[in-house]
């Protein structure tokens, strides 16, 4: 009896192990199946927040984005005009332009909301042209859109001078300002750019009063042809080109001119000079090198000839040269 007892209490165990094993193993694959569809949903879920984020980052980005500011200046000597160049972009690298002179740029680059940005022109130098319709106030506006790409912008200012004299040193102030919405006025305190413009010593302008009586002598006692022909020369700025310092400062206006000013001072210098000029200091060098080591020769040569009055009176120099050497003396030498 007890063995038919143990018997059976061992049937009922393994038959109790079984459905065991069968409801594990059921259970099992459930939740494998709702693993696999929780990862699915997680990935999913993953998946959206990252293109989420990714879109949140894009935008900051574009919100952040930040401008440099430059301001150039070219003037034109024959009207005693110039304009006045204003770019805002993303980059600071400089424009390369020999005409153009760089009167400012910022240091610090700056954020750009979108909005009204108005372009401010504050000097007592210059006045607008009104002859080309250039606002008297000297301010422009700009609309920056919600697309980024829409900031960058350039504003020009057509102006005259008031005086024959600009520089060295600080010449007017540029701001540029965003509008308040909630007042409708500009942010003076606190402008986008304030920027000094400065001219160098070097870029000084001393202009010439074309439109005048050219009867009458300049300051220095130098004279004007009517016709823009030539340039008589007073002896205050008759130089002697033995400053070798002045010579270097000579020779920029003349690289282009060496050559022809060589075979005009002949029989001061032979064709064989000047290729000898070509071959030694070209190569190296450049063309300032090849006018200064002339301008140098010529006066070891012929010092009673180097002069002033015998380069830009005697020689066929363009007329801009003329002038461009002639306001160097005067600012070199004399007005000081």
């Amino acid at each position: 009896m007890s063995i038919m007892a143990s018997i059976y209490h061992q049937g009922l165990k393994r038959c109790y192990i079984d459905d065991e094993d069968i409801d594990i193993s059921s259970s099992s694959k459930k939740l494998k199946r709702l693993d696999k569809y929780h990862q699915q949903e997680f990935e999913q879920s993953a998946y959206q927040w990252s293109l989420q984020w990714q879109n949140k980052i894009k935008k900051n980005h574009k919100k952040k984005k930040e401008y440099h500011c430059q301001v150039y200046l070219k003037f034109y000597r024959a009207t005693n005009k110039c304009t006045l160049d204003v770019i805002v972009k993303s980059s600071n690298d400089i424009i390369n332009d020999n005409d153009s002179i760089l009167l400012a740029k910022t240091r610090i680059p700056k954020i750009i909301q979108p909005g009204v940005i108005r372009v401010r022109l504050v000097s007592s130098l210059f006045t607008a042209d009104i002859d080309v319709c250039e606002d008297p106030s000297l301010i422009k506006l700009e609309t920056i859109k919600k697309d980024y790409n829409n900031k960058n912008f350039d504003k020009q200012f057509a102006l005259k001078l008031k005086n024959n004299r600009i520089g060295p040193g600080v010449i007017g102030k540029l701001f540029i300002e965003s509008l308040d919405p909630s007042n409708g006025s500009y942010r003076n305190e606190s402008p986008i750019f304030e920027l000094n413009l400065s001219l160098t010593s070097e870029h000084e302008i001393i202009s010439t009063p074309l439109h005048q009586n050219f009867d009458n002598n300049l300051i220095c006692g130098c004279c004007l042809s009517s016709d823009e022909s030539r340039l008589k020369i007073s002896d205050q700025c008759n130089l002697k080109l033995n400053n070798m310092k002045f010579l270097h400062r000579l020779a920029e206006p003349l690289r282009c001119q060496w050559k022809s000013i060589g075979r005009e001072l002949s029989p001061c210098f032979s064709e064989i000079d000047l290729i000898e000029f070509q071959q030694t200091y070209f190569a190296f060098d450049g063309n300032h090198e090849c006018a200064y080591q002339l301008l140098r020769e010529w006066y070891i040569r012929d010092p009673h000839q180097a002069n002033i009055r015998y380069l830009i009176t005697r020689l066929k120099l363009p007329f801009d040269i003329i002038v461009k050497i002639h306001d160097d003396i005067i600012r070199t030498f004399t007005c000081n």
